[in-house]
């Protein structure tokens, strides 16, 4: 199992499903597999500053979804 290189992007899967949006659609946006995006929400890999654009220009969400950090 890889190791996590960050913290899973809870605040994005909310606003992912939230918007309908699924793991396929954000790949096909992004140009990666479905497996690469779910690695990257679940902390295993980093999404690229021009990833995080299209996905936030794309369904209108706020891009500090991707610096904000849950706290239990």
């Amino acid at each position: 199992m890889k190791k996590k290189v960050h913290a899973p992007y809870v605040t994005l899967k909310r606003a992912l499903a939230g918007a309908g949006v699924t793991y396929k659609m954000v790949a096909e946006l992004i140009g990666v597999s479905e497996t690469t995006v779910q690695l990257k929400i679940n902390g295993y890999s980093d999404f690229y500053i021009s990833e995080q654009r299209k996905i936030c220009e794309k369904w209108g969400i706020d891009p500090a979804v991707f610096f904000e950090e849950e706290v239990a």
